[in-house]
């Protein structure tokens, strides 16, 4: 059974909807340019609106491209840029 998304962005055009408040709050932040999760890379000054999208950035630092594309091997961090491939 999926949950009801009751917790609505009120930020005029932003239809999202999230099922946590939590969720609701990281959502926020990205509109509100808060970005409190620095990459602890030495060297790169990036930061996110939220600690998962951080993680998967500093993966990156490591190479770690864990989706492969069949046709042509290509490696792939994020599965939304293998499916766009």
């Amino acid at each position: 059974r999926k949950n009801q998304a009751i917790y609505a962005c009120n930020v005029p055009g932003c239809k999202s909807t999230f099922t946590r408040h939590f969720n609701l709050k990281g959502h926020m932040r990205s509109h509100l340019e808060i970005k409190p999760f620095a990459c602890k890379w030495a060297g790169c000054k990036k930061s996110f609106a939220r600690a998962h999208d951080c993680k998967r950035h500093e993966a990156l630092h490591l190479n770690y491209r864990p989706f492969t594309c069949e046709g042509c091997r290509k490696t792939f961090a994020r599965l939304d840029a293998l499916k766009q491939h």
